[in-house]
């Protein structure tokens, strides 16, 4: 008996594979399982300090990317520079905070 592959998990194969090659590339990545954000995948290339968020498709990209910016405008609308800032959220006298690290 043959298992049927569900879109998601016809979704999930390809952004394990997005994953791996971002991993190649020197990428520290993250994945925001069942995403409902714009992004799929946050990649952080600590060597150029570079950020990408990625919305993982697996289709054919449109021939006029042009219409990929309407598609995924919300995405479109986080760019830009940004200050980053590493934080520690933990108990301080039995209160949760975030702690500059």
């Amino acid at each position: 008996m043959s298992q049927k592959t569900t879109p998601y998990k016809k979704g999930y194969q390809v952004e394990h594979f997005c994953r791996e090659k971002l991993r190649e590339m020197g990428a520290l990545v993250i994945r925001s399982s069942r995403s409902l954000g714009p992004a799929d995948i946050i990649a952080i290339f600590p060597e150029n300090k570079e950020i990408w968020l990625i919305q993982v498709k697996q289709e054919d990209a449109p021939a006029d990317q042009s219409r990929l910016a309407e598609r995924f405008k919300d995405l479109k609308a986080l760019e830009g520079e940004y200050k980053v800032k590493p934080k520690a959220f933990m108990r301080v006298k039995g209160k949760y905070q975030f702690i500059d690290i």
